[in-house]
């Protein structure tokens, strides 16, 4: 169900960058999700009913100027309906 509403809320995100999305683009992007070997996570964020309204995918990256490995944000969408509603978040 969690992978449902995801794909739903990344086709929104795709939409409103107008890039086009498929079926094999979103088990690529969500396999990494749950791949060990790839530093990417994600976040979501869940109504008061508990569904699946928002996320954020963010990865592991070197910083030469730290000399560390942060983090960078890469996709960052809640849906137009649940802005400003006051949300929880979860690991996806």
């Amino acid at each position: 169900m969690i992978k449902k509403q995801w794909c739903e809320l990344y086709q929104g995100y795709a939409d409103f960058y107008k890039m086009p999305m498929n079926d094999d683009i979103l088990d690529t992007v969500w396999s990494w999700i749950f791949d060990e070997e790839n530093k990417f996570y994600a976040i979501g964020a869940r109504s008061s009913q508990g569904n699946l309204v928002g996320f954020m995918h963010f990865r592991e990256m070197p910083s030469p100027l730290r000399g560390s490995l942060i983090g960078f944000l890469d996709d960052l969408y809640v849906h137009p309906d649940h802005r400003g509603s006051g949300c929880s978040s979860v690991f996806i």
